[in-house]
């Protein structure tokens, strides 16, 4: 009989991607998966370590599955908190019986086959290795969507983020190993594909000598059955006018953009080494909303950043309120150890960032209640990605998936994967109801 592995994935969709690449590793191998961890021999945990809470998390659940795994039970920490703290990880908890950094997921494998002969499986890494990417399948799921990671690491040295640290320079995976990757995930039913990296805008710069997202979008678009292609983490400094322009006017392109801007006050900008300042931030959203009909914009604030004042705090309400993004997120201000800001003084009190983080989320709340009245009536497109409560769960191109609010649709025959037009008839502070619309 197989032996039977499973995964527990914390953190962003790059690790998502990551945890599927090493499922597909050990399928490919024989093993067997099973979403039940009462029933795996062996546990997976890839753990996400890029600010506190998130180490706290992957902390909390390593204990957790310690205290679960038993005499016969084994357990691997793989990912981003594996690569920045191993040496404390496995004095902390030996009982972990394998550990692999993020440049190590293809020895996925090999890490299972020697803990089950009750061999420890540790590799000694002081930082990443940019040796290649891994060349797997990525494991199917029964979504009709999916993430493709077209980048990893990060050449922006944010004085606030670890990456760098974690997941070194910026390298670009090769053009047509995306496409590779979006055609079988195509091929398998995905309709939708979201590219992530730490930075999208930057793409193809280290393999091509130039930015190359606009290529890689009207390649992305020739794939016959994608209808949806969507952009996350890109970097405000880093867009062209050949990149607005393929957004603008590709028809698969979604008109929504996540546009992580962290800050408006041009001290704190050029404190947190952003490469760009407050006008520019304004020129930027300001052609984008002109040159591209219909646009959604995302965006990611940071509060309590050392020394951000009542004054600063101010501006960036206002700047939300004058805006009027229609999505956003925002996260308080994370002491990191090894990043500049660490060592910078006037730290915030951890009560001072969270209440700041409430009221900013409360302005933000207010302007999506009014954004959603506003849609009451009006016909979209809408993709069917699941079914909960007797509602079909969907999303239209303003929303993205895991991170934005859904459009419950209310349907009897309605199917999963498939593309209908839905006219809202309800709003809420944040999700839609909708009802199937003829042509």
């Amino acid at each position: 009989m197989a032996v039977s592995v499973s995964f527990i994935d914390l953190g962003c969709p790059k690790n998502q991607i990551d945890s599927e690449v090493m499922q597909s590793v050990l399928k490919d191998q024989g093993y067997a998966l099973t979403d039940e961890i009462g029933e795996a021999q062996i546990l997976v945990l890839n753990t996400c370590g890029f600010v506190q809470s998130a180490k706290e998390e992957s902390i909390d659940r390593i204990a957790e599955l310690i205290g679960f795994k038993g005499r016969n039970r084994k357990l691997i920490v793989a990912g981003c908190l594996a690569q920045r703290y191993a040496g404390a990880l496995l004095k902390g908890f030996p009982q972990i019986d394998g550990l692999l950094g993020i440049n190590q997921l293809g020895d996925i494998g090999r890490a299972c086959n020697e803990i089950l002969k009750g061999k420890k499986y540790f590799k000694s890494f002081s930082g990443p290795d940019h040796s290649g990417w891994i060349e797997a399948k990525r494991l199917r799921r029964d979504l009709p969507y999916a993430y493709i990671k077209i980048a990893d690491g990060c050449n922006n040295d944010c004085s606030y983020c670890a990456i760098p640290k974690i997941r070194g320079k910026y390298r670009s995976k090769p053009l047509d190993s995306i496409l590779k990757e979006a055609r079988e995930l195509v091929f398998h039913g995905v309709k939708e594909v979201n590219l992530v990296a730490q930075d999208t805008t930057l793409y193809g710069i280290d393999l091509y000598g130039k930015k190359q997202l606009s290529l890689l979008l009207g390649e992305l678009s020739k794939i016959p059955q994608l209808r949806w292609i969507r952009l996350l983490y890109t970097h405000p400094a880093h867009f062209t006018h050949e990149l607005v322009n393929q957004i603008a006017s590709n028809d698969k392109v979604c008109k929504y953009i996540d546009l992580p801007l962290q800050h408006i006050s041009n001290r704190i900008l050029s404190e947190m080494n952003r490469k760009l300042n407050a006008k520019r931030i304004l020129f930027l959203i300001d052609k984008l909303r002109r040159r591209i009909p219909n646009l959604t914009l995302r965006t990611s604030l940071m509060v309590g950043f050392p020394g951000e004042s009542k004054k600063e705090f101010r501006q960036l309400l206002d700047f939300v309120r004058e805006t009027r993004f229609e999505k956003l997120g925002t996260f308080a201000y994370s002491r990191e150890e090894n990043t500049k800001a660490y060592h910078f003084g006037s730290q915030l009190s951890a009560r001072t960032k969270l209440e700041r983080v409430d009221e900013l989320m409360m302005v933000q709340q207010q302007i999506c209640f009014e954004e959603n009245n506003k849609k009451i009536g009006k016909v979209v497109e809408v993709l069917i990605e699941s079914k909960e409560n007797g509602y079909f769960i969907s999303r239209s191109q303003a929303e993205a998936p895991e991170v934005d609010n859904v459009i419950y649709i209310e349907n009897k025959s309605a199917r999963i994967g498939s593309f209908v037009r839905a006219r809202v008839v309800k709003s809420y502070a944040y999700d839609l109801i909708a009802q199937t619309a003829g042509r």
